[in-house]
């Protein structure tokens, strides 16, 4: 039973739930509405549930896929821990509870935010529905399905708390395109393109002509492209001292935010093999995430986004340790052969 549980997990990536569900939270903390402790016990519960779902449908997806990856271990399908029949009853179950609990917000704000949410949770859902169904295989659609996912996520998470967005939702929706998303597409078309390219998935890393265990020239077209996204990246950040004119912000994205960016693309033009890549991935979701979440201290001030960045480790670090077969997992490969 307990190794069951963990297939569960391990298809689900639960790993990455907290990740998800921040940027709900991040969303309601930017809203016109003050957020109590309840909210982000909701917001926590129903991203388990979507993000399991949904990682659980496009891990079907990918088993062919998953299969030359340098972890198919990853996906239990493939090992025969978790048949397609119990995976896609988790899938609808999961579905069927998601919707009830969108319904339940019925009982706690007016019926036009709820309607609202719902109208969100079509994108946010649905994108990430097509991309595990045919969505790898169309060009554009692998770098951005998540970035149109987690937009729509942040507003759920503002009209979830029954609040309007401000300018720091749009800014911090800036952020999560840029980073949150499209870069981390980015990180993962680089670390599995051998693989994606000999099912036909069409990632900007596989048009590029990116191999396996070659590093980027610094004047590779997908280099440069992942350059612009973390461009992108650090001007949405700004964006957070120009709108609140707060000189400590400012310090903070000079001495922490732009360096810490700089260092990531340059370990990614070192660094060649998937399991370091892998490592490089779990630095850029730290780095990335306080640096992101930093954007609404101009609103918020820094309690919040100190809790959020626990509540983001301390997630990462519970999730990856349920998992059996976590492929982002502090001291996995850490013995990689050179």
């Amino acid at each position: 039973m307990l190794e069951k549980l963990r297939s569960f997990a391990d298809i689900g990536r639960t790993q990455g739930i907290t990740t998800s569900a921040s940027i709900a939270i991040v969303g309601a903390l930017t809203s016109t509405m003050p957020v109590a402790w309840y909210h982000i016990v909701y917001l926590t519960i129903l991203s388990i549930i979507a993000h399991m779902v949904l990682n659980t449908y496009i891990a079907l997806g990918d088993v062919e896929l998953d299969a030359h990856t340098y972890v198919p271990s990853r996906n239990p399908v493939i090992s025969g821990l978790l048949s397609r029949k119990e995976a896609m009853g988790f899938f609808y179950g999961g579905t069927l509870i998601a919707l009830l609990m969108i319904a339940l917000l019925f009982f706690s704000i007016d019926s036009s935010f709820v309607l609202l949410c719902f109208l969100c949770s079509i994108p946010a859902f649905g994108s990430l529905i097509w991309y595990g169904w045919k969505g790898k295989k169309v060009l554009l659609s692998y770098d951005f399905s998540f970035s149109i996912s987690y937009s729509f996520f942040v507003l759920f998470g503002v009209f979830a708390v029954g609040g309007m967005p401000t300018i720091y939702t749009w800014i911090f929706i800036g952020v999560v395109i840029f980073a949150a998303t499209a870069f981390a597409q980015w990180e993962n078309g680089l670390k599995d393109v051998d693989a994606d390219r000999s099912v036909g998935v069409k990632s900007f890393a596989v048009v590029t002509k990116v191999r396996n265990n070659k590093r980027l020239r610094i004047t590779h077209p997908y280099f440069l492209y992942g350059c612009a996204l973390k461009i992108g990246f650090l001007l949405c950040s700004f964006l957070g001292y120009w709108y609140s004119q707060n000189i400590y912000y400012l310090l903070f994205f000079l001495l922490y935010g732009i360096p810490s960016q700089v260092y990531i693309m340059y370990r990614f033009l070192v660094k060649e093999k998937p399991q370091d890549h892998r490592r490089t991935i779990l630095l850029d979701v730290t780095f990335a995430a306080i640096l992101g979440y930093s954007t609404i201290f101009g609103y918020t001030g820094i309690l919040p986004i100190v809790l959020l960045i626990i509540y983001l480790i301390g997630g990462y670090l519970i999730g990856s340790l349920v998992q059996s077969n976590c492929e982002f997992k502090f001291g996995r490969f850490s013995f990689s052969p050179k």
